[in-house]
């Protein structure tokens, strides 16, 4: 029975393997970070901003009700003289203590500071989903980055692995030299040495793989133990340049706040009143009275003298000069990172090509340097000094690969590209 059990778990075991990790895996991860978050949220609370300042357009309703004692008979509401005949003995209605209840009303008619107030939390509604933009793409161009590293990293050490096993077979074939007394005992140690070395730059590697490893993680919040195969699958397309869109909107948003600030100078026509009942006890008969009593008023108010307004406006504006600057020195900024870009990605394509051919090249001089040795017409310097020419081609096509993904990576953020149309 227990030898079905352990049956059973094996079989569901094997049933549900765990699905291999890809780019878009890492990419979508990179999306749903608390870091990134709240940028989401950010965009939630910009449109609820929004949401309050169309609503300042809307009529405010509100119920009343309220208790007033007085140490004298008050009126329940203005009363003209003809209302009551004191001497037919009406109740007066006057009380000194009245209950009054009722629906209040406030609408604007036209407050332009209002108008220019929702422009500008539209437009911050606007800035918020394009720095939310900027952050995903900012985020996964790192992951593809990092990735990138990381293959660096995994391609130089196997290349180390590579030159490490070439350079054993050396020593063991100088090992029977040495033995035979054909060469010196000196010549092991230089080839022990150049291992030695090796080994220190693949700890080297090791390191730095895993603080690779690590922030990756950081971003993904997946753990890696390799890196993740990456293809091109389309290069970035400009249709326009994030920053600088983010940096227009703050701008724009500035100076509608100038606007706004110097509205509050503008007149104000609003619509006011209420509706009311009122509830006492006639001081003169001591019998229960009530009134009602509305009102609605059209309402012009005009600033006439208030300092702190022109103080506004000017901070408001100085605000709005610094904002035009920064949009000023990030279009400047912009331009320079593409044109430097746009210049990179050909080069860096070169040295992709050219290091292929170095590779080809020194791997066929190698083997002939290896001949040579073997034959006593060559060196160990020179000939190691081949095994070290094999091994800087491999890290300058590995060096050229990952930079080539960097500057992909970099053009696609800048433009507002999904790097899921991008690398696959």
């Amino acid at each position: 029975m227990r030898r079905v059990f352990w049956v059973l778990g094996l079989s569901l075991l094997w049933a549900g393997p765990c699905r291999a990790v890809d780019i878009g895996m890492l990419l979508d991860a990179a999306a749903g970070q608390p870091g990134h978050e709240i940028r989401a949220l950010s965009v939630v609370e910009s449109g609820l901003q929004e949401q309050r300042a169309a609503a300042g357009l809307f009529p405010r309703l509100g119920l009343y009700g309220r208790f007033e004692s007085y140490n004298s008979p008050t009126n329940l509401r203005p009363m003209p003289p003809t209302e009551v005949n004191v001497q037919a003995g009406d109740s007066l209605p006057f009380s000194r203590e009245i209950l009054r209840y009722g629906l209040s009303f406030d609408a604007p008619v036209y407050v332009r500071e209002l108008y220019v107030l929702r422009q500008k939390a539209a437009l911050l509604r606007e800035k918020a989903e394009t720095d939310q933009q900027l952050d995903l793409l900012g985020r996964q161009a790192a992951v593809v980055s990092l990735n990138s590293a990381l293959a660096y990293l995994e391609g130089l050490e196997a290349a180390i692995r590579a030159r490490r096993a070439s350079l054993q077979k050396t020593l063991e074939d100088m090992a029977l030299k040495v033995k035979t007394g054909r060469s010196a005992e000196a010549e092991l140690l230089k080839i022990q040495k150049t291992l030695n070395d090796l080994d220190q730059q693949r700890n080297d590697l090791s390191a730095r793989r895993l603080d690779t490893l690590r922030e990756i993680q950081a971003l993904t919040g997946m753990t890696l133990s390799e890196a993740v195969p990456m293809a091109l699958a389309g290069k970035p397309e400009k249709t326009g340049l994030l920053p600088v869109t983010a940096a227009r909107q703050n701008a724009d948003a500035a100076r509608r706040e100038v606007e706004r600030r110097q509205a509050t100078r503008w007149p104000a026509v609003s619509l006011t009143g209420f509706v009311s009942g009122n509830e006492g006890e006639a001081y003169n008969t001591d019998r229960r009275i009530d009134r009602d009593y509305h009102e609605v008023a059209l309402v012009l108010k005009f600033p006439l003298f208030d300092r702190t307004l022109g103080t506004y406006v000017a901070i408001a504006r100085a605000q709005a000069e610094k904002a035009q600057k920064q949009l000023d020195q990030t279009r400047i900024d912009t331009a320079a990172l593409e044109d430097a870009l746009a210049g990179k990605l050909p080069i860096i394509e070169s040295s992709i090509d050219l290091a292929r051919q170095s590779i080809q090249d020194s791997q066929a001089l190698l083997a002939v340097a290896r001949v040579s040795l073997r034959a006593g017409r060559m060196t160990l310097e020179d000939y190691l000094r081949y095994e070290s020419d094999v091994l800087s081609a491999e890290a300058a096509l590995y060096q050229a690969r990952q930079q080539w993904w960097q500057v992909l990576s970099q053009q696609a953020a800048l433009y507002g590209t999904d790097l899921k149309g991008v690398v696959k």
